[in-house]
């Protein structure tokens, strides 16, 4: 049986790693300190399960650290009105996160196991929003999603080199935040379609690490170390 009532690891976490690295919308700060995380972390590493550190998961995959994954989810301003598109389920922590924040939710990763894991997690947590699981590669957007738009589009993993399919699939005033960047230290950027045109305002948000997206183009001699 899960086990869904460590509360007080997860008010410190929110209090102690979140709002002290600067997350203070309300909204987000209430789904940090509702979801429970431990349920979506490796046995291994339960106890590590609060802690702001990144945790290793199957595939060479890891869970993001929690100050990272609340700033993303701050950056995309959600509102509960939004169709939000993830790359990079994973543990699928993330994912139910952004999930309450929202009106409805596409999550995409490379790993059909990991869909598969993160949508009993999410079923177990009785999650009333609706989620679409899709198992496909996610460097750029998949096909089955090339004639959709969305309001928010989350990359949880970096890119090497900007890639247009996201910022064509973004509605008007519609958010993308990814990570960009090939040397050791990278940033975390908001991209924001202006209007009905094709044009868009990008913000530089803070610097970071983070691993590559799975079969991301790399420019020629370079290597993620």
């Amino acid at each position: 049986m899960l086990d869904f009532n460590v509360t007080a690891p997860r008010h410190q976490m929110v209090e102690q790693q979140i709002r002290a690295g600067g997350v203070l919308d309300p909204a987000v700060l209430a789904v940090f300190d509702e979801i429970p995380r431990q349920i979506f972390v490796p046995d291994t590493f339960q106890k590590l399960a609060y802690a702001d550190c990144e945790i290793p998961l199957d595939h060479g995959e890891a869970m993001l650290t929690p100050s990272f994954q609340a700033r993303l989810a701050q950056a995309l301003g959600l509102v509960g009105r939004e169709r939000i598109l993830e790359i990079g389920t994973g543990s699928g922590y993330l994912t139910a996160c952004l999930a309450c924040l929202g009106r409805e939710l596409t999550t995409v990763d490379l790993h059909p196991d990991f869909i598969q894991a993160a949508k009993q997690r999410h079923q177990a947590l009785g999650l009333r929003q609706p989620i679409r699981y899709l198992a496909a590669d996610g460097h750029a957007l998949p096909a089955p999603l090339l004639e959709e738009r969305f309001d928010a589009i989350a990359l949880t993993g970096s890119l090497y080199l900007p890639e247009t399919s996201f910022y064509k699939a973004l509605e008007v005033d519609g958010r993308l935040f990814m990570v960009l960047g090939t040397n050791l230290v990278q940033s975390a950027r908001l991209i924001r379609r202006l209007g009905d045109s094709a044009s868009f305002e990008e913000t530089r948000l803070f610097e970071t690490r983070i691993p590559p997206l799975k079969n991301a183009p790399q420019p020629p001699d370079f290597r993620f170390s």
